[in-house]
């Protein structure tokens, strides 16, 4: 039997994250959770991943901050062309400060993704 993973592993996932990289997931986070309520959040891959009908997004520590990813981004329209991949790497985009953020442009990404999974 597969098993759960809480909110608070996430939490924890967050904690050891460096400041700067906590500021920047915190703040995807809240967008995440605010696009779609139904997302199911946990710990898996070692980092924070969100399911509905299967693996929807993630986000996770990188080199030089944190990437915003999508399981099936190469599936989505991405109209601002942001999403990358190399070496085998989910489409994700790459974020080192906050102005890398575009809330609109996310939410959009995530409903996409949703959209994907439920079809």
């Amino acid at each position: 039997m597969r098993s759960k993973t809480t909110t608070n592993q996430v939490d924890e996932y967050l904690e050891n994250l460096t400041p700067e990289k906590q500021q920047l997931a915190n703040e995807v986070r809240r967008i995440i959770q605010a696009s779609v309520a139904h997302l199911e959040e946990c710990v898996r891959w070692d980092c924070a991943c969100y399911f509905f009908y299967g693996p929807v997004c993630y986000f996770a520590s990188s080199r030089s901050g944190i990437h915003f990813g999508f399981f099936r981004g190469k599936e989505l329209s991405d109209p601002h062309r942001r999403l990358v991949s190399r070496n085998g790497q989910n489409p994700h985009v790459k974020i080192r400060t906050l102005e890398d953020i575009d809330e609109n442009y996310f939410v959009e990404l995530i409903r996409e993704a949703v959209h994907l999974n439920q079809n």
